[in-house]
């Protein structure tokens, strides 16, 4: 998890990596922005925005042909992914009626290749993992990092920490396992008073967009976390902010753990209060919570609106399922803008999938930040693999990529999607400020 804690008040002794050096202040740190541009990052990836944009309408047919093919071959579909610019189908081909499916999907314009299970088993297969995931203890719980379902190969993958709290799934369950470097970032990073590393600024006067600099303080207002502002919403008439649930969890310092408690949402520690996390609408397992935005700030938050760097901001027109192989973006206020493709779902039908592993880079503050697709909202900023051999966030994209290359890996991020969010908290208008 992405958050940054910066204590507020004198601590007895600092934390430090395992060689003994000293602990690198990310509060104090120089600008880690990786891009202030959307063209700029897409074009890291070898794309444009009309690519992009190409992309999203892709993944709509995708998704849009997910659903009829669910009902109307349950036992040929077997999911859908992007490959390079092509829209590709699953087919299960011996099962009944494969080849009006495969006639279908040609019709629509996709690809078509074979794949062992149809996408209902594997969706009920990553059920069973998800739920025995969250009857863990927390300590447990926080060891799994998503479950992967690949539907052409018919794998369902439990994705877990290399720390091993998280036991070893079931037999039964019919799920791998993976191990993956993703960390919490949440931790103390100095004492005194917090200073924070200027955020790029909205050209809307007072606006509060997504991917702004959040700075969360504990109810003790003894220490203090810094995030990313989500996609504003609209909940029971309240304006809302859509964001990361760690981003409110402080260390308990008699277990160590970090726990979720309703802290106070502003812009820095010298800014006045905004809003704040409550308890009600929070939920720690799947890292989502939602911001009440004080009555007399609702006016600053009444926008559709992700945050661009000397830009004007980027107006989101709805919300988006994520696809296997789709490029999405993220703005979090610590690197900016990074984009990469989807790598891994965890449901084979697009308007199931909770979590969403993308390959872009997100550091330590980019946490609850918002994640689309050309104009649409699909998820927010959860997890990054973007730490060192000392369990330290990297201070920038170019010192993550480096690193990871070395041991064979890439910077990942891990968002919980929108979709999910809505159907956690009913009554949630994303984007309907």
């Amino acid at each position: 998890m992405l958050a940054v804690a910066v204590v507020t008040a004198p601590v007895a002794a600092q934390a430090q990596p395992r060689d003994g050096s000293p602990m690198v202040d990310e509060s104090r740190a120089t600008s880690a922005i990786e891009h202030d541009s959307l063209e700029d990052a897409l074009a890291e990836v070898g794309t444009t925005r009309g690519g992009f944009r190409s992309q999203s309408e892709l993944a709509d047919r995708l998704a849009a042909a997910s659903d009829d093919y669910t009902s109307r071959f349950p036992t040929a579909f077997a999911g859908v992914g992007i490959v390079g610019t092509t829209g590709q189908v699953a087919v299960v081909r011996d099962a009944d009626r494969a080849d009006q499916l495969i006639t279908d999907a040609r019709s629509r314009g996709f690809s078509v290749h074979s794949a062992p299970s149809p996408a209902r088993q594997l969706d009920q297969r990553a059920e069973r993992a998800q739920a025995w995931a969250d009857s863990l203890p927390p300590g447990q719980r926080d060891g799994v990092t998503a479950i992967d379902v690949d539907p052409s190969s018919g794998d369902v993958t439990v994705v877990v920490e290399d720390s091993g709290a998280a036991p070893v799934p079931p037999a039964d369950l019919g799920a791998g396992v993976r191990t993956a470097g993703f960390r919490p970032a949440q931790g103390s990073l100095g004492s005194g008073a917090a200073t924070l590393p200027d955020a790029p600024p909205a050209l809307l006067p007072n606006s509060m967009v997504g991917g702004t600099r959040m700075y969360v303080l504990s109810p003790s207002r003894t220490v203090a976390n810094w995030c990313s502002l989500g996609f504003n919403g609209i909940r029971d008439g309240r304006v809302v902010n859509i964001t990361a649930a760690h981003c409110s969890s402080f260390t308990e310092p008699t277990t160590g753990q970090s726990v979720f408690r309703p802290g106070t949402v502003s812009e820095s520690g010298s800014t006045p209060r905004l809003g704040a996390f409550t308890s009600g609408e929070a939920d720690e397992s799947l890292d989502a919570a939602l911001v009440t935005v004080d009555p007399e700030d609702t006016p600053r938050f009444s926008n559709s609106h992700v945050l661009a760097g000397g830009a004007e901001p980027l107006a989101l027109t709805g919300t988006q399922s994520p696809v296997r192989g789709q490029i999405l973006c993220k703005y979090g206020q610590r690197t900016g803008y990074t984009c990469g493709r989807v790598s891994g779902i965890d449901s084979a039908s697009p308007g199931g999938v909770r979590n969403v592993t993308v390959e872009l880079c997100a550091i330590a503050g980019d946490s609850g930040g918002v994640v689309f697709s050309e104009t649409r909202a699909v998820a927010v900023t959860s997890l990054s693999n973007a730490f060192d051999q000392y369990d330290q966030p990297y201070p920038s994209c170019e010192a993550a990529r480096t690193d990871l290359a070395l041991r064979g890996a890439v910077p990942m991020m891990v968002g919980v999607t929108v979709g999910a969010i809505s159907a956690r908290f009913p009554g949630l208008q994303v984007g309907a400020t």
